[in-house]
């Protein structure tokens, strides 16, 4: 019998991974009926294209690549995928020999789907830590990047995802300058103060911060950030389903990850 595990972070008002960085708008819900007036109840609900567990595409970075929505299906489901086990910590970042490690002593084959285990998305962390989840919580190195990308087109795999709340971590310009304020400080996008720090965080800067998304994307190979409950998988090897929302035009967004255990 197969066992399947949920590997997506469930929606909450001001959840921590779309709520910490200039560009976000926090996840919020807010009635618009209610049972006890209208017998039924609606939301309004405001989020960021990068609330929570998402699916980050070349489409980020390349205007010509294909948007969410134009993504052929039989590349995101049911796939086999691979758990590679690199260890990491607040503050801390995976680096090229854990995940050459990893992928030596790991069953690889053809086209897997890579997923980086770091136990970080574990136990509803994101609960306990709120903000500092999506800060301080690991990253995926530049080189660790690099190498995660040289082993991925040794196997034709064009997929990867990780339990790390972000690839990069802002660290040189979003963090310092905004994430580490306090949250009352951080006046959310379309804020004026959002904009105008946006307006001088030019791409140079932008890439500095985020060099690890940066090389996933310009080797041409798809991420997902945020992924959950992965010690709740008991093998090395599982199915991978992942069902992005379908968002006309939208160049990444939230998805929906479920493994299974055959």
């Amino acid at each position: 019998m197969s066992k399947y595990i949920d590997c997506t972070m469930p929606f909450y008002d001001y959840m921590p991974v779309g709520n910490v960085w200039a560009w976000d708008v926090p996840f919020r819900t807010e009635p618009i009926t209610t049972h006890e007036k209208n017998s039924y109840e609606l939301w309004m609900i405001t989020m960021h294209s990068e609330t929570g567990t998402r699916l980050m595409i070349k489409a980020m970075q390349d205007p010509n690549a294909p948007t969410v929505d134009r993504l052929p299906l039989n590349e995101f489901l049911n796939r086999d995928a691979v758990i590679l086990d690199v260890p990491c910590g607040m503050d801390g970042a995976v680096t090229a020999g854990q995940i050459r490690s990893a992928a030596e002593n790991a069953d690889i084959r053809k086209g897997d789907i890579f997923i980086l285990r770091t136990g970080w998305g574990d136990d509803e962390r994101y609960l306990e830590l709120g903000d500092a989840y999506a800060r301080r919580g690991p990253c995926i190195s530049k080189e660790g990047a690099e190498e995660l990308c040289r082993i991925m087109h040794e196997n034709e795999s064009s997929l990867a995802g990780s339990d790390v709340a972000y690839w990069g971590r802002g660290d040189k310009y979003q963090g310092p300058l905004w994430a580490d304020r306090p949250a009352w400080e951080r006046n959310p996008f379309p804020s004026i103060e959002a904009r105008r720090f946006l307006a001088q965080y030019t791409a140079e800067k932008a890439i500095e911060d985020w060099e690890s998304p940066n090389v996933m994307t310009t080797n041409n190979v798809s991420f997902i950030g945020a992924m959950v409950n992965l010690n709740q998988i008991s093998k090395m090897r599982v199915k991978l389903s992942v069902i992005p929302m379908k968002l006309k035009g939208a160049r990444g967004a939230p998805c929906s990850v479920i493994a299974e255990e055959i």
